[in-house]
């Protein structure tokens, strides 16, 4: 147990490293994301809503088909890291990069690494159950393919695919600012009893 702990570490120490220097061209824009993603500023969340529905908006209207917008994500993408590794990183002020980006982008990094180790592991205890219990392995893969399959003939997808894409992008706002969000809800509904208390009062 120890030694496939002490395994787990190295290997999340060793994609750790390898995802540092793979990105070292983009940590800007990956320090920026996160900021944004977990709302170190009020209007932040503003900005993910717009951009996503304003995607799925565009997408909805011109009535894209899967594999225009394959291409489409393609395209965008590699102009991006054309102008990410271009010109973005010539305008860049040299004392741009400061102790406290690093930090965050080694946390970045580490926090990767360690959702991909994680991912794999459970994946490979996943499928070594169809050697050793397979009634279960499959009952799983077939109740788990029904559901989606079924929700898929049922809802609308790009609706379901813009529900999920804006909970993922949202959610580690939600869980940053789970206890300031919970505050601001007890407050306003205690002012809202207040008030409907002393409108029965008067």
């Amino acid at each position: 147990m120890a030694g496939d702990g002490c395994i787990d570490f190295l290997e999340k120490e060793r994609i750790s490293k390898e995802l540092r220097v793979r990105m070292n061209e983009w940590k800007e824009i990956i320090v920026l994301l996160n900021a944004i993603m977990s709302w170190q500023k009020n209007w932040f969340p503003a900005i993910t809503v717009t951009c996503v529905t304003s995607l799925y908006l565009y997408m909805w209207l011109v009535n894209c088909s899967i594999l225009n917008m394959i291409w489409t994500a393609g395209l965008c993408t590699a102009l991006l890291d054309c102008i990410v590794c271009g010109p973005f990183q010539r305008i860049l002020p040299p004392n741009s990069w400061d102790q406290d980006k690093e930090r965050t982008f080694t946390e970045i990094s580490e926090w990767l690494a360690d959702c991909w180790v994680t991912t794999k592991l459970y994946m490979g205890r996943f499928f070594n159950l169809r050697q050793t219990h397979t009634k279960l392995f499959h009952s799983v893969l077939s109740v788990s393919f029904f559901s989606l399959l079924y929700i898929g003939t049922t809802f609308n997808n790009l609706f379901i695919s813009y529900i999920t894409i804006m909970g993922i992008l949202l959610f580690p706002g939600f869980k940053t600012k789970s206890e300031y969000i919970e505050y601001s809800l007890q407050r306003y509904a205690h002012q809202m009893l207040s008030g409907d208390d002393d409108e029965a009062s008067s």
